[in-house]
C-alpha cells in the first residue's frame, strides 16, 4: 500500500487512514472518526478565519485612516499662504 500525498496549504493533516476490503467496516470507521469531529473542526476553523478577517480588516481600516487624515493637495491642506504659525523661526542675528 502506497500513499501519495499532495499538501495545498501548510498545516494540512492527515489522520484517521483505514486500509480494508469491506465498505461497512470503512463507513463505521468514518462515523467514528471523521463524522464525530468534523462540525466541531469546520467550527473551529471559521472562527479562526473570522478573526484572522478582523485582524486585517482593522489594520487595512487603519492604513486608509492615515492617508485620509491630511486632505489632498489644494483641497483645505496646509500652503504657503495658511501656514504662518508653522513658518521657520526667524533667524537671529549671532552676537
Amino acid at each position: 500500500v502506497g500513499f501519495e500525498l499532495w499538501q495545498v496549504k501548510t498545516g494540512s493533516i492527515f489522520d484517521n487512514i483505514i486500509v480494508t476490503d469491506t465498505l461497512a467496516e470503512a463507513e463505521e470507521f468514518a462515523n467514528t472518526t471523521w463524522a464525530a469531529f468534523k462540525d466541531a473542526e469546520k467550527a473551529a476553523l471559521d472562527k479562526i478565519k473570522e478573526e484572522e478577517k478582523a485582524v486585517a480588516d482593522e489594520a487595512a481600516k487603519a492604513a486608509g485612516a492615515d492617508k485620509t487624515d491630511m486632505p489632498p493637495p489644494g483641497m483645505g491642506g496646509m500652503d504657503d499662504e495658511d501656514d504662518e504659525e508653522y513658518d521657520e523661526a526667524p533667524q537671529k542675528d549671532e552676537l
